[in-house]
């Protein structure tokens, strides 16, 4: 006899309702709240630790809610720290986008420069400016910690929660899982689609029998799970996750066949009994589900963390206005060690595109509909937890004076 999925709920589920209204989120009053309460008090992920491994590397990032550039910066003493990418004299954009390494930043505009701790350096043909202290005209502050492999950043006077209290019981539960991996691949894409859809799109298995039937059409399911459920789903103070069944019966394609045939196996495939063979941190697969294929993960508000055996990915969905959002799509792997490997990955960044674009292409059309002021509710299973979270957890924070 098949053996039947069902779903294992944890966390406090009892106040997230399936009716959501949906028209007051696409109006630009509404949008304000988001941004003013959410983005400029909540804790963002903007950055991956790995991209500034070495003392005196920086890189640049654009914030589009908050209308504003930040660098983040690894000084000689080995912190990482984060400023508004802004020249205190007359606020030209001090370094443009980018990453590299430097000890100073020099503006282009008047050549006054900065110590990438933040200290000012030099302000040229000083004798003219009467009325000034050098010493409160550094770089401004960005609130900055690091989680693991993720740079976060606050940009409240002061934070209202540690990064620790932002992350609740998530924040002890990945030690070591994102170390030694690579990026392979990355994509970004602006749409015409409200934030909160953009991401509701990646954050739930429940389209994936329809939306991602011509590339991926089988690595879910299977006889005990026809409507692909969750075996797994917890929801936090702020955050979701969920963990996803491979189907035990996948009939591998030619080509991924051939690419994980000595290498390890990736995606749309999973390896066989990962939760026996991989000392996993207790927050990844959090159930030890023998044909997992990997978890799915809100980082709120902004963040979905895909975590698998031997890949993750980041997708960040940055609001620009109340029906624009950018996109921006981050793979990482192990390193390689033979031509096999290297197969593999190859493979598996073409697949993951595919899917990703699959996910993108619903967004925009859903955001016409709701503009239209038609439909005023959407209704959602319970299989859609991690949306009703979301839109709790938006609904919280706006909320709060």
């Amino acid at each position: 006899m098949t053996e039947v999925t069902t779903t294992r709920f944890v966390g406090d589920t009892s106040g997230l309702g399936g009716c959501v209204n949906m028209l007051q989120r696409m109006q630009p009053e509404f949008f304000q709240r988001e941004v003013d309460r959410i983005f400029r008090r909540g804790w963002l992920l903007v950055a991956c630790d790995s991209d500034i491994p070495e003392k005196n590397d920086y890189l640049c990032r654009e914030i589009p809610p908050l209308k504003t550039s930040l660098i983040i910066a690894r000084g000689g003493d080995g912190k990482v720290r984060a400023f508004h990418n802004m020249c205190r004299h007359r606020a030209n954009k001090l370094v443009p986008e980018g990453r590299g390494q430097a000890r100073a930043f020099v503006c282009g505009f008047h050549g006054w420069s900065y110590h990438n701790d933040g200290r000012l350096a030099g302000i040229t043909d000083r004798g003219q400016f009467t009325d000034i202290d050098e010493a409160t005209l550094g770089l401004l502050s960005v609130h900055c910690e690091v989680w693991e492999d993720f740079i976060f950043v606050n940009f409240d006077k002061e934070p209202r929660e540690t990064l620790e209290e932002w992350l609740g019981s998530m924040y002890g539960q990945y030690r070591g899982f994102f170390n030694g991996r690579r990026k392979i691949a990355t994509h970004e894409i602006t749409v015409d689609a409200n934030w909160n859809v953009a991401i509701n799109s990646f954050t739930e298995g429940y389209h994936a029998l329809f939306v991602h039937k011509a590339t991926v059409p089988d690595y879910q399911g299977g006889s005990g799970n026809p409507d692909r459920h969750r075996p797994y789903m917890e929801v936090t103070n702020y955050h979701g996750r969920y963990s996803v069944e491979g189907n035990p019966n996948h009939k591998p394609t030619k080509v991924e066949g051939i690419a994980y045939q000595r290498g390890r196996k990736m995606y749309p495939t999973f390896p066989p009994n990962a939760a026996v063979e991989l000392d996993l941190p207790s927050g990844v697969n959090a159930l030890r589900i023998e044909n997992w294929l990997h978890d799915v993960g809100e980082v709120f508000p902004n963040i979905m963390l895909v975590c698998s055996a031997h890949w993750h990915s980041l997708v960040w969905f940055w609001p620009i206005d109340v029906d624009k959002t950018f996109v921006r799509a981050e793979m990482f792997v192990y390193e390689p060690e033979t031509v096999d490997d290297h197969m593999c990955q190859t493979y598996f960044r073409t697949r993951l595109r595919e899917v990703f674009r699959e996910d993108v292409a619903v967004i925009e059309a859903i955001t016409r509909q709701l503009k239209s002021g038609v439909m005023e509710n959407i209704y959602l299973s319970k299989q859609e937890m991690l949306l009703r979270k979301h839109y709790a957890a938006v609904d919280e924070l706006i909320a709060r004076p």
